[in-house]
């Protein structure tokens, strides 16, 4: 089959299956302010989540995902009513991208030589990978950011230096971080022409890339900001375990299979291998740290399991798919994956949401809310649904806010919003190891003044009324 109906059949299979997926409700409250702010007049340029006003100290974050901020406000004044009111177009279009990811992939490794039936098999392990599943689904900026990257790679295989361009760009544009794979490129063989088309790309893009931030105003340096006491908890030990964790919950099962994998592209694919260890070196490092100089520990993550991807498909390739161990493999993938990835996102959000349904109900639509991002957010918008008036009015971003931050916010009356954790979180918390700790907030022990009243309580979040 030729590679043009292979890439449609793999783009259309993975369209339809990430699409069904996607969920209404998301624990993830950067897809909820997305699909909001997307239904500004005009897209908002100058910050990434939330305005000024909304935080008791520091600065507000530069939009520094203007790409996805660009296609989003696009899509979503182009859609229905009844569809630009919830966040399945965000889903829609990471569906899109994660469809695309496949697509390119399986391209790619064609034009690196590797053979049909291998490529075929590294583009679907690409797509069932759990990271990059759960990210074409939920309306997060990383799908849109690894298929520019792909794209960018792909351009450049196929010397369409201008598209190389144009993709790496809007790559960063998607988020800065993809500047870290621009080591990707050297997958090609390395030769002066090549060389003198990297610095090209490299340098043209640097460039567009300045003048654009320069023009909206936007202070990429604000990305950089002082440790909090939590990332100052996080020693070796903690690092070490959360990285194996990672990589675990992606290849679980898989674990003995990417390991033969890694071993077998080392004897007869030493070269690519090589040069994909290399260029995904500085992402892998930067999981193994934490995060602890960015915060989007998704641009580090795709990039490193999209490389794994390749040897642990090159190994699959050659085996009997009626292998029980690659049943049970395969079994056991789908079900961590939605036990650990899917179901929660989607239950925790809902639980959220129901929370702010309850506020609504009982009259205290009109009152700010305090509190961590994650269930701040969600709570707010299971209030106020898609206004983002409410977005910019209504909340204040404090994980645990004391008496002084209570007092900072000048209101006689302020609604507190504490997460509770999830099971996993509890019990990974029982390991003796610095930063894995958890610490219970409770507003009584925090807040000494005016009176403070429990009013709502699930299996998610906490919610309490203070009053002067």
């Amino acid at each position: 089959m030729e590679n043009k109906k292979i890439s449609l059949i793999l783009f259309f299979i993975f369209l339809i299956f990430y699409s069904v997926q996607i969920p209404l409700h998301t624990s993830k409250p950067d897809i909820i302010v997305f699909a909001i702010r997307a239904l500004s007049k005009t897209p908002i340029l100058n910050y990434a989540y939330l305005a000024p006003n909304t935080l008791l100290e520091g600065t507000a974050l530069p939009n520094y995902h203007l790409g996805h901020t660009l296609i989003l406000w696009l899509v979503y004044h182009l859609a229905p009513t009844n569809l630009a009111n919830t966040i399945w177009l965000s889903g829609f279009v990471s569906a899109i991208s994660g469809a695309l990811i496949v697509t390119l992939t399986f391209l790619i490794w064609q034009s690196l030589g590797i053979d049909k039936k291998k490529s075929l098999v590294i583009a679907i392990v690409t797509g069932l990978i759990p990271s990059i599943w759960e990210e074409s689904i939920i309306g997060e900026v990383y799908a849109l950011q690894l298929l520019f990257i792909l794209l960018f790679l792909y351009a450049f295989l196929k010397d369409k230096i201008l598209l190389s361009v144009f993709a790496f760009t809007f790559a960063n544009l998607v988020s800065p971080l993809s500047a870290l794979s621009f080591g990707l490129l050297l997958l090609k063989p390395i030769t002066k022409e090549n060389i003198k088309k990297i610095f090209i790309i490299g340098s043209i893009s640097l460039l567009i890339y300045s003048i654009i931030y320069y023009l909206i105003g936007s202070n990429l340096l604000d990305l950089f900001s002082p440790l909090s006491e939590e990332q100052k908890g996080r020693g070796i030990p903690y690092r070490a375990v959360t990285l194996v964790i990672f990589i675990f919950i992606n290849f679980n099962f898989f674990i003995f299979y990417l390991y033969k994998g890694i071993r077998e592209t080392f004897k007869f694919e030493k070269e690519k291998l090589s040069r994909l260890a290399i260029a995904t070196l500085p992402q892998l490092i930067l999981i193994f740290l934490g995060s602890t100089f960015f915060i989007e520990l998704g641009s580090f993550q795709l990039p490193v399991f999209w490389a794994l991807a390749f040897p642990l498909g090159y190994y699959l390739a050659k085996i009997n798919y009626k292998n029980i161990y690659f049943v049970s493999s395969a079994t056991g993938l789908v079900i961590l994956t939605y036990v650990f990835w899917i179901i929660p996102n989607t239950t925790i959000g809902s639980a959220r949401e129901e929370a702010g349904k309850w506020l609504r109900a009982n009259g205290y639509e009109n009152l700010c809310l305090i509190g961590a991002w994650d269930p701040g957010i969600t709570v707010l918008y299971g209030r106020n649904g898609f206004d983002l008036t409410a977005l910019n009015e209504y909340y204040f971003d404090e994980p645990t806010p004391n008496e002084e931050k209570i007092e900072e916010t000048n209101m006689d009356s302020i609604l507190i919003v504490n997460q509770k954790k999830i099971p996993l979180r509890v019990l990974l918390s029982k390991l003796k190891i610095k930063g894995l700790n958890i610490k219970k907030y409770n507003p009584n022990k925090e807040i000494h003044t005016g009176e403070i009243t429990k009013l709502y309580e699930n299996d998610a979040v906490q919610l309490y009324k203070w009053k002067k």
